[in-house]
C-alpha cells in the first residue's frame, strides 16, 4: 500500500536520509566535545547566587532520532539552594528525569546529547600537579624539634588517611559547568559529590552481583587507598544507616532475594556511600506500597540532615512533594512553567497546568463524583509549536496565547510563572488573592 504523503507523520526516503546525515554530524560533534582533554579552567565558572549548590540555565538536551530531533529538555532554568529539597513535578515525559540525567552526564548516548545551556555546580576537586596527577597530603612527625614528612620502613612517604581509611589529597573548591565538562573529569564528581537514587531498583541493581559487591565497588572507585576490610565495614555501616535490620546478611545476598523496600534502601545506601553534597531521588517511592513509601521519605529527610546535603526530588506525586519539598519546580513538555516555594505552588497555584494537576489529585475529604482530567494531549516533542505548549489543552487561554512562548512573570520574590494570564501582575503579590 502506498504511504499517504498528506499524513504529517509521514517521512519520505530523502527526508529520512537528510535526518540521518544531520544526526550523524551533530552526534560526532557532541561526542568529540565529551572526549576532549582540557584544563579545569575551561569549564570553571561562577554561581549567580552563592547560596545555591546547583544552577540550571537555559538547558537543552535533545535526542537525535530517525524521525527527527526530540527536544526532551527545551530551555530549563532553575536552581537548588544548598541544604534544601527541591521537588520537580510534572506528568510522564515532561523532561524531569532527562534533566537529572543531564546533571549526572548519564543521558543515553549517542542519540541523547546536552546541546546547550549551563549546569553550574559547587564542586570540591582534586588538585593536580603538572603531570595531571593528584597531590597527596603526607603525614608529618617532629624529629629533634623539626617537623618532617613521615616515611615508612622502605623509605616511602606516608600518605595521610581519612576517617574511612582512604588517602587524603589536596582539594580545591571550584564552580564547574557540568554541561561543558569532559566525561573523564565528570567521573570524579559523579557518585562522590552528586549521587542518584534511580527509579526502579530491580533494574538498577546488577542481578549477578551480591549487594556487598555493588556497595564495595563505589568505595573502591571513589575512596583511593582503602583496604578490603575497611570498605566492607563502611558498606555494612551504610546498610545500618538506611535502617536494614540484618546488614551483614543483606551484604551477602543478591537483589532478587530482597523485597522492594529493601532494594530501595540498598539504592539509597549506594548513593550515600561517599557523603555527596547533592542527592537526586528519581521517583524513589513509585514502586513501593504506602507504608514503605512513608519509611523511605522519613529516611531521606533524616539522612539529608545527617550529611547536611541537598535533595533534588523528582516525582509526579504531589503528596510526596508537599511533604518533602522546600521549593517546587513544575515542568511541562520540556520546559519549566512555574516555580516557587512549596507554599506558593500548593496554596497559590497560578499556571492552568499546575491548577489542573492539583484538581486531578484525590483528597481524603473530597466530595466529588469524578476526578478532574486535563483535556487533550502533550504536543509532539519532535515538532514543538512556537506558542505556549499548553495552549491547545488550556481552558483559560486567550487570543495572545497564540503568539510567542510566554516569558516568566515574577509574581512574588519567590514565585515565577510562564503564562500570559499574569503578564500585568507585578511583584507585589497581586497574583495571590
Amino acid at each position: 500500500m502506498a504511504a499517504n504523503k498528506d499524513n504529517k507523520h509521514y517521512i519520505s526516503r530523502s527526508e529520512s536520509r537528510a535526518i540521518a546525515r544531520e544526526n550523524s554530524k551533530a552526534i560526532r560533534f557532541y561526542e568529540k566535545q565529551k572526549k576532549r582533554k582540557v584544563k579545569p579552567d575551561e569549564y570553571t565558572t561562577q554561581m549567580k547566587d552563592d547560596k545555591n549548590i546547583i544552577e540550571f540555565e537555559d538547558l537543552h538536551t535533545y535526542f537525535f532520532s530517525d524521525a527527527g530531533t526530540v527536544k526532551a529538555v527545551n530551555g530549563v532554568s532553575f536552581s537548588i539552594p544548598a541544604g534544601s529539597t527541591v521537588g520537580v513535578v510534572g506528568e510522564s515525559g515532561c523532561g524531569k528525569s532527562v534533566t537529572s540525567l543531564s546533571l549526572m552526564q548519564l543521558v543515553q548516548a549517542p542519540s541523547g546529547q546536552i546541546v546547550s545551556g549551563s549546569i553550574r555546580f559547587k564542586a570540591s576537586l582534586f588538585k593536580r600537579d603538572e603531570k595531571g596527577k593528584k597531590i597527596p597530603v603526607y603525614e608529618t612527625e617532629t624529629v629533634d624539634g623539626e617537623e618532617r614528612v613521615k616515611v615508612d620502613e622502605k623509605g616511602k612517604k606516608v600518605i595521610k588517611k581519612n576517617e574511612l581509611g582512604g588517602n587524603v589529597y589536596e582539594m580545591e573548591d571550584r564552580v564547574v559547568d557540568i554541561a561543558k565538562m569532559p566525561t573523564e573529569a565528570m567521573r570524579s564528581i559523579r557518585g562522590r559529590e552528586i549521587a542518584m537514587i534511580f527509579q526502579e531498583p530491580m533494574t538498577s541493581l546488577n542481578p549477578v552481583f551480591t549487594i556487598g559487591n555493588q556497595l564495595d565497588e563505589v568505595g573502591y572507585l571513589h575512596i583511593e587507598g582503602i583496604s578490603k576490610k575497611q570498605v566492607k565495614a563502611h558498606s555494612i555501616e551504610m546498610l545500618k544507616m538506611v535502617g536494614i535490620a540484618d546488614p551483614e546478611g543483606v551484604y551477602k545476598k543478591y537483589p532478587h532475594e530482597l523485597s522492594g523496600g529493601m532494594r530501595q534502601r540498598v539504592m539509597i545506601a549506594i548513593a550515600l556511600l561517599c557523603n555527596p553534597k547533592l542527592i537526586i531521588a528519581d521517583e524513589p517511592t513509585t514502586a513501593l506500597d504506602v507504608t514503605i513509601q512513608a519509611q523511605i521519605l522519613d529516611l531521606l529527610r533524616e539522612i539529608k540532615h545527617k550529611i547536611n546535603g541537598s535533595i533534588m526530588l523528582i516525582t509526579h506525586d504531589l503528596g510526596v512533594v508537599a511533604e518533602m519539598a522546600d521549593y517546587v519546580v513544575v515542568m511541562y513538555a520540556g520546559r519549566v512553567i512555574e516555580m516557587g516555594t512549596a507554599e506558593d505552588i500548593f496554596d497559590h497555584p497560578m499556571h492552568p497546568y499546575t491548577i489542573g494537576l492539583q484538581k486531578s489529585k484525590p483528597t481524603v475529604d473530597g466530595e466529588v463524583d469524578k476526578l478532574y482530567c486535563i483535556p487533550g494531549f502533550v504536543p509532539n516533542p519532535i515538532d514543538m509549536p512556537d506558542y505556549c505548549y499548553f495552549r491547545d489543552r488550556c481552558e483559560m487561554c486567550k487570543e495572545k496565547c497564540a503568539g510567542a512562548y510566554p516569558e516568566y512573570v515574577q509574581v512574588s520574590p519567590t514565585h515565577k510563572v510562564a503564562c500570559y494570564l499574569y503578564e500585568d501582575t507585578k511583584e507585589d503579590g497581586n497574583g495571590k488573592d
